[in-house]
């Protein structure tokens, strides 16, 4: 018998190894839903099995629109089209986003119908190397009109090689230019200008130096603005992005605003629309997609000493801002501490903590977070938080109603000491405002405790506050107003305090329930009859006007404006106004704010409904009815009457 070798046995072998992995990576093609992310839609793409693991390789597609959505009202559609290469995007991509809305008209071209839209459609398209950007990378942003561009209001362009920026680049919107450029390795360099698409001279410059920013040039009614930004020497730069985090640098170091910048802005903008994209990509495998311009900035290494102690003021800082949340935030003791003195010390004395430690505490956290505090020099940056100085551990605070004021400060503020300017007084300085806000509320614990225990007054209150915040906005805004009209107005607002006070003082959880429904509906009307006063002067003139009639003067020979039924007018004008006025300052409760409400609407339309009508016998009663009440009862039943 003829035995095979060991060399034949091993060659078979490799051969069907290498048949059954070529079998394994077959490409097969998927189409159906699929969701990337928040993008759902029909998807067709082709991949591949290994190890039990889908591999996206090949061409891809995944697209999004609903025509019945689109007619009914708007329509959100997408759609991403390119090509994988065992996982990794590579080749030309296009990922297109629009939010669309129809006339609802529609054309019949050959067999179709076609429906015109108008929107915004974001084109973001180029070429990808290993998920990076390479070569020159388009977005745009295309104001639709009718189906057809009606203007660019965003564009981007940047030339690529392998994920670094490149030579010269631009962004544009409707209005404006920016243009700049970059060195080989990525790093901004030179002139980044700003300008008008029709001004003549440049809004803004940047000044670049091998990436270094040493100069910002803003022009602005005529003015000009030199700022410098890193100018002097230090021992040390480093090389980062220019990203949040170096915009959020700049807005720390020379208090610049995208606001004032817009150079700041569209860079902003732009980064955004990469974020986009690459949020896309990340969620169909590893992407690197962004703009990736450098920068260099100084560079003031942290010690381990300061990590930590960073670290600490961020956990610090966290847990303060909770407990600040729990009491601010708290609408049974924003009600309770109209009434309670106590509760109005100390909801004060969190909120001066939160003002005055927390606020400036988060800008550090929020440093910390992107990573830029090291390029900050720490006594500076504490200046910048704190330019005042930082705050006392004796914090004064109004304690009541009258303006008075009280001092709180923890038993223990004697064992804190955070006047010098490095990272451990901060940490010292946030632990005390950690410490204070437990102290408090565990002083509040009480009134606290009282909400946990009625959650069916929690949504309640919560719509308590919101509905006196309104109100208060309504009355704080009427500039121009007689004072009959501010008297009627400031009633409402001592009502409305009235009603609260009272529903602060009940301590039975039913009772305070059934009467904050009562308070909510009293509020609720209080803010439409609110709405309905600061009205009447309109309305007033609105009538005036309705009844004024065009006449021919014949002694005069031209064409005068004349009253017509001015019974009808002054009634409305000189008796009912005036009624509703004195209504509310001197006689208004929550039980008939609705019903005078209802009055000063149903008057006013019955009134315009009356200018065709035939009103001579109404003429004739109010020439002799002055009595508000009857006078309104006349015009209220003969509106009924003619419109029966």
């Amino acid at each position: 018998m003829i035995q095979p070798s060991k060399k034949r046995l091993f060659s078979v072998f490799l051969f069907l190894m290498l048949s059954l992995q070529t079998f394994g990576q077959e490409r097969k093609t998927y189409e159906g839903p699929l969701k990337v992310g928040p993008y759902t839609g029909k998807a067709v793409y082709q991949f591949v099995i290994s190890d039990l693991d889908t591999i996206f390789d090949g061409d891809f597609q995944l697209q999004q629109s609903n025509l019945e959505t689109l007619v009914e009202n708007e329509d959100t559609s997408f759609r991403f089209s390119g090509k994988f290469d065992k996982g990794v995007a590579n080749g030309p991509w296009e990922f297109e986003f629009g939010e669309y809305k129809t006339n609802s008209q529609s054309q019949v071209v050959g067999y179709e119908y076609r429906v015109l839209v108008s929107g915004v459609q974001e084109i973001g398209e180029g070429n990808l190397i290993d998920g990076k950007p390479d070569g020159d990378w388009n977005y745009t942003i295309n104001q639709i009109k009718d189906s057809e561009v009606e203007k660019i209001i965003f564009k981007s362009t940047i030339s690529f090689d392998k994920g670094v920026p490149r030579q010269n680049f631009q962004i544009e919107n409707d209005s404006s230019v920016l243009v700049g450029r970059f060195l080989r390795d990525g790093l901004a360099h030179d002139e980044w200008s700003y300008y008008g698409t029709e001004a003549v001279e440049d809004i803004e410059d940047w000044f670049f130096e091998d990436g270094l920013l040493r100069t910002i040039k803003i022009k602005s009614e005529g003015k000009s603005q030199d700022i410098n930004v890193f100018t002097k020497s230090v021992a040390a730069y480093k090389t980062v992005q220019l990203n949040e985090g170096y915009i959020t640098l700049l807005e720390s170091l020379v208090h610049l605003q995208s606001g004032e910048s817009q150079i700041l802005r569209l860079l902003g903008q732009n980064m955004g629309y990469y974020q986009k994209v690459n949020n896309v990509l990340n969620h169909l495998g590893t992407s690197d997609f962004k703009p990736n311009m450098k920068v260099r900035v100084p560079y003031f290494p942290l010690d381990s000493l300061q990590n930590k102690t960073l670290d600490k003021i961020v956990s610090e800082y966290k847990d303060a801002e909770e407990m600040s949340s729990i009491i601010l935030d708290n609408s049974h003791l924003n009600i309770v501490k109209r009434t309670d003195s106590e509760a109005l010390f100390y909801y004060n004395a969190a909120q001066k903590i939160n003002n005055d430690f927390l606020i400036p505490l988060s800008t550090l956290v929020s440093h910390r977070e992107l990573e830029i505090v090291q390029y900050q020099e720490i006594p500076l940056l504490l200046k910048r938080l704190w330019p005042n100085g930082k705050p006392s551990t004796e914090i004064l605070v109004v304690a009541d109603e009258e303006g008075g004021t009280r001092t709180f400060k923890l038993p223990s503020s004697e064992e804190f000491e955070y006047e010098s300017n490095d990272l451990l007084a901060v940490e010292a300085l946030a632990t005390y405002a950690k410490m204070s806000l437990e102290y408090i509320k565990g002083s509040l614990a009480s009134r606290l405790t009282n909400e946990e225990q009625l959650q069916m007054l929690n949504g309640l209150e919560e719509e308590l506050i919101e509905l006196n915040n309104d109100l208060e906005h309504k009355l704080d805004s009427v500039p121009g107003l007689s004072s009959e009209y501010t008297n009627a107005l400031k009633q409402l607002k001592n009502l409305s305090d009235s009603s609260l006070t009272r529903y602060a003082d009940i301590k039975n959880p039913q009772q305070k329930l059934e009467y904050g429904k009562g308070a909510k509906t009293c509020l609720m009307q209080l803010s439409e009859l609110a709405t309905g006063i600061k009205a009447l002067p309109n309305r007033v003139e609105a009538v005036e006007k309705e009844y004024t009639d065009a006449v021919w003067n014949p002694f005069m020979a031209n064409v005068m404006e004349e009253e017509v039924k001015k019974r009808i007018v002054s009634a409305y004008r000189d008796i009912l106004i005036p009624y509703f006025l004195n209504t509310a300052t001197e006689e208004l409760t929550c039980d008939n704010t609705g019903t005078l409400n209802d009055q000063m609407m149903n008057t006013h339309q019955s009134i315009l409904d009356l200018r065709n009508k035939d009103t001579r016998k109404l003429e004739r009663k109010l020439r002799r009815e002055k009595r508000p009440t009857e006078v309104l009862a006349l015009i209220l039943e003969q509106s009924t009457s003619q419109n029966q």
